[in-house]
């Protein structure tokens, strides 16, 4: 990091993926609940009654928000039709952790409270954890802005963009017939529709309940199997050799000492943030998503791979945006660029929130300052991941580039060395990193505690996730059945005043670490210090004018044609 900048001050957010659920009507069978697609509208619908948004530039049912962040439609195009479904909402770019966590629990309270007036005839709830009861595992990922690479590799990584920009222009001209293949194809299904939709609407058929007015998602999924499968196959081929560069470029040239200096904090970190889970033979583990996880670095979901350090943002920039993006693929040359990491749970507990981000963000701050002497590595992350996560006693010892070591153990000498790097600082270049270091001392000191003897949990409760869930469950007795304590489970990630953990807090205000008045305000605006303060003043001005306006994260656009202009937040 340079000289002189205060620590953990780095830009960065967090992106959580919130579940919808219909409750206390167990009459209802599938066919009777929205689907997925039509519940993210009714949320959105109670989100726009609640602030101005406009449109996502890229994609039109993104909205973002007068506070500065996003929300998302995260399902896949097939699934639109299906209950359930998943609505991500992104907090505005942060400097601090303390202001991330005030973001968070904005978005929090934002959510629940939409889906509580989108309800209608149904009672929805959201749920903020990784994984429900059918095992499907979603939730939440992290942000940072990092060095990518430094020297040599720099250079290297530089060439490879350029590699990369030439790919995507090459991608673009190889797509274009695939495309136009597949909008004909749309188009004559429209087509067909239109002519004969009055004698669809007056059919008497029982078979016949197809919407004439279906979206372009929709009609796709309309065509035959085979066919889609053809256009997919095509598409997927003209992308791959940039998929191929991409995955050379994480896995071995873009972050290499963030990857190498940050993966043992992030696997021990689930002893700590984990938010816990009852898989469906009854054993409990400190994390769904922690056991899901089966890569160090990769992009994402594309051929259903789970790493920790996720490029999928990348994936979208080369490929998914083809179009409108070869000018802002340049951004891609920048020092500095986003880091994600895919291994992070959904917390509730306010300590386990900030200390999860301002761990991170203080180790960051370390390896820029090339501090990594005291820090650990390694040899089989993904192991030892899966070691951990399944270990709620918390004594599985994994191997480390200093022998073997348990989780507290991992994340005791991570706290000691940021202890000694924050006290070798002036004062004044200290910034937050101390209030980091006392949370992070508080949440292992009540781990420590119920490791040291498991019937001290009442230090833990409200402030550990897991731990705090592991005993609501317990609370159920022993002879309590599965699918008792899988309804404990859910019931806990509940944003609700009847979810479990919400009823702790209402009874402990003293776990909020957050004013409320504080929510309420980083609820409506985004703080002063960040890229987000001019997105969030665009959209109050001009969100509800007469104006066209879309927006992206680092700019909006006004107006259409010759008068449309780009306004860049950066």
């Amino acid at each position: 990091m340079a000289a002189g900048t205060r620590l953990v001050s780095r830009l960065m957010g967090l992106e959580t993926e919130y579940a919808t659920l219909v409750a206390g009507r167990p009459e209802l069978s599938s066919a009777d609940l929205p689907a997925s697609e039509k519940v993210y509208k009714l949320i959105c619908d109670a989100i726009r009654k609640d602030q101005p948004t406009v449109p996502g530039f890229y994609d039109a049912e993104q909205i973002f928000l007068a506070s500065g962040g996003a929300v998302t439609f995260e399902s896949h195009p097939s699934l639109h039709s299906v209950p359930g479904g998943f609505v991500e909402i992104a907090t505005p770019e942060v400097t601090s952790p303390d202001e991330l966590l005030a973001c968070q629990r904005s978005i929090d309270q934002l959510v629940s409270e939409a889906a509580d007036k989108a309800s209608g005839r149904l009672d929805l709830r959201v749920l903020k954890n990784s994984t429900d009861a059918l095992g499907h595992i979603y939730g939440c990922q992290e942000n940072y802005e990092a060095v990518v690479a430094t020297g040599m590799w720099l250079a290297i990584y530089r060439c490879c963009v350029l590699i990369l920009w030439v790919a995507q222009v090459f991608s673009l001209l190889f797509t274009l017939p695939v495309l136009a293949l597949t909008v004909s194809l749309v188009f004559a299904i429209r087509l067909r529709q239109q002519q004969f939709g009055d004698r669809l609407a007056n059919s008497t058929s029982p078979t016949n309940n197809r919407d004439p007015h279906q979206s372009a998602g929709e009609l796709f999924e309309s065509l035959p199997e085979w066919l889609k499968g053809t256009l997919t196959t095509m598409l997927r081929l003209v992308h791959w050799p940039t998929v191929v560069l991409l995955r050379i470029v994480a896995k071995h040239v873009a972050f290499r000492k963030q990857r190498k200096y940050l993966t043992p904090l992030l696997v021990s970190r689930v002893a700590l943030c984990g938010t816990g889970d009852l898989d469906h033979e009854g054993r409990y583990r400190l994390s769904a998503k922690a056991l899901a996880i089966d890569a160090i670095a990769d992009m994402g979901s594309y051929d259903g791979e789970r790493p920790i350090f996720v490029y999928g943002h990348w994936l979208g920039q080369f490929c998914a945006k083809t179009f409108l993006s070869l000018g802002s693929s340049a951004a891609m040359f920048h020092r500095r660029q986003r880091l994600q990491i895919g291994l992070s749970d959904s917390n509730l507990s306010d300590l386990a929130e900030y200390v999860k981000v301002g761990q991170v963000s203080l180790i960051l701050d370390m390896i820029e300052s090339d501090q990594t002497a005291d820090l650990l590595k390694l040899p089989k992350p993904i192991d030892a991941l899966h070691q951990i996560a399944k270990d709620w006693d918390l004594v599985r010892r994994v191997r480390t580039s200093r022998g073997t070591m348990n989780a507290i153990e991992i994340q005791k000498t991570y706290f000691k060395a940021a202890q000694q790097f924050v006290e070798s600082r002036p004062t004044s270049q200290r910034g937050e990193a101390e209030l980091v270091l006392r949370r992070w001392a508080e949440l292992l000191e009540v781990v420590v505690a119920y490791r040291r003897d498991a019937k001290n949990v009442t230090p833990a409760l409200g402030r550990v996730d897991w731990l705090t869930k592991h005993w609501m469950i317990d609370q159920l007795g022993p002879d309590a059945e599965w699918i008792a304590k899988k309804k404990a489970d859910l019931r806990y990630h509940e944003l609700s005043a009847d979810g479990f953990y919400q009823k702790l807090v209402a009874s402990n205000p003293s776990l909020k670490l957050i004013d409320p008045q504080r929510v309420e305000q980083r609820r409506r605006t985004p703080p002063a210090d960040s890229p987000a303060t001019k997105r969030g003043w665009l959209i109050r001005e001009f969100g509800d004018g007469e104006d066209s306006v879309a927006a992206e994260w680092g700019y909006a656009v006004l107006g259409e044609g010759r008068d449309r202009k780009r306004i860049h937040f950066k």
